[in-house]
């Protein structure tokens, strides 16, 4: 039935589906740079038009509705959305959870077709009250429950909350002091824990997203390449493997471009990158800005992953960026967010994050589980 509703819709309504498609991607702002660009450009040509029914006829209507009425059951032949991994973000609140409990959360991820997951961060370091370091204990339990899954886990170093502090200072020293810290205590930790040795263990990841506002003069990408030159050696040293970080497209007005960023870096420093879709705070339109870094890429043969956001954010009150509200997004933008994605050659695409969004007690989350559920099944 799903073949012969496929042959049928291709033949009789690819034209009025490929303009409908186009249409919500002009009105959303997404280019269609991609090797589908001509698909939609060929569909429309008259030959394809269902004959002897003028544009507006009532025939033409009816033959229309029926075609894609026989669509409906493409419904449920379509693949569902493959996410690769997850990240996991470690609070206070996880160093009391039992073995048992991160045994039922990691088996849950998997079941949702995980193959890896991306640990934030090991501890967070900064003010006294709030730095803290997860025992070894919790993460040998992650990587034990993971490997018994088959799941690959990627650690990330401790991370240091003053981050967004530092890079906006207008001293520079205060800059180099917080680099060269977390530069070393990152450093430390990768040499000095025994976690690659795991089976489990796939990599350690660095916890600071770049963007190309904060990074966008040559004077402020030296430091920054030299920053992650001393971590990525640490991290090749350590486990053999280029270490990932995030990078995502900032709105603020610059000079600086991702792909200028990235280009530079990538010329200096072993990096494996992780690119934010931007989709849960700018919508889909943000693949558009990501365009050019994911040609940029493709064309040097670098390896990255696409990070799918899995929540929408909500209006707050304050429009200064101190506060995200936020729910779970619905499947279908899910879907359409994987779809897209996928057309950029990516090894991986990875969900921020399946916990909470998927997993959260609200409404909202449980229609995406369920949904989720129902496409795998």
């Amino acid at each position: 039935m799903c073949e012969q509703a496929v042959v049928f819709c291709k033949y009789s309504v690819t034209g009025l589906a490929h303009l409908v498609h186009l249409n919500l991607r002009v009105r959303a702002g997404l280019l269609m740079r991609n090797p589908r660009h001509n698909a939609w450009r060929n569909a429309t040509r008259k030959d394809n038009i269902v004959p002897a029914a003028a544009p507006d006829s009532p025939l033409r209507r009816r033959l229309l509705a029926a075609a894609l009425v026989a669509c409906l059951p493409m419904a449920a032949c379509t693949t569902p959305p493959e996410i690769g991994g997850s990240f996991v973000q470690l609070w206070r609140s996880h160093l009391e959870w039992t073995p048992a409990q991160w045994r039922e959360r990691l088996a849950a991820t998997h079941a949702l077709g995980c193959k890896e997951i991306f640990v934030q961060w090991v501890g967070i370091d900064g003010e006294p009250d709030n730095t803290w370091m997860a025992p070894d204990a919790l993460i040998r339990t992650l990587l034990d429950e993971s490997a018994a899954l088959e799941m690959g886990v990627h650690l990330g170093v401790p991370y240091d909350e003053r981050w967004w502090t530092a890079i906006d200072a207008t001293q520079a020293n205060a800059l180099d002091a917080y680099l060269q810290r977390t530069g070393k205590r990152a450093a430390a930790y990768m040499q000095n824990a025994g976690w690659t040795k795991h089976p489990a263990f796939r990599g350690w990841y660095l916890p600071y997203e770049l963007e190309q506002y904060h990074w966008a003069t040559p004077f402020r990408i030296d430091k920054l390449s030299a920053w992650l030159g001393a971590m990525s050696e640490a991290a090749i040293a350590t486990s053999g493997r280029a270490p990932t970080i995030s990078t995502y497209f900032s709105k603020l007005p610059t000079l600086g471009t991702l792909t200028d960023l990235w280009g530079t870096l990538l010329e200096r420093v072993q990096l494996h990158p992780m690119i934010q879709d931007g989709v849960g705070v700018a919508g889909m339109s943000n693949y558009a800005a990501l365009t050019p870094l994911f040609s940029m890429l493709k064309t040097r043969g670098a390896r990255f992953d696409i990070i799918l956001e899995l929540f929408e954010e909500l209006p707050s009150q304050k429009n200064d960026g101190t506060e995200f509200n936020a729910i779970a997004a619905d499947f279908g933008r899910v879907k359409r967010q994987w779809e897209t994605a996928r057309q950029y050659g990516a090894d991986r695409l990875v969900a921020f994050a399946i916990d909470p969004w998927v997993f959260d007690d609200t409404p909202g989350s449980k229609a995406l589980l369920r949904d989720w559920k129902a496409a795998l099944s």
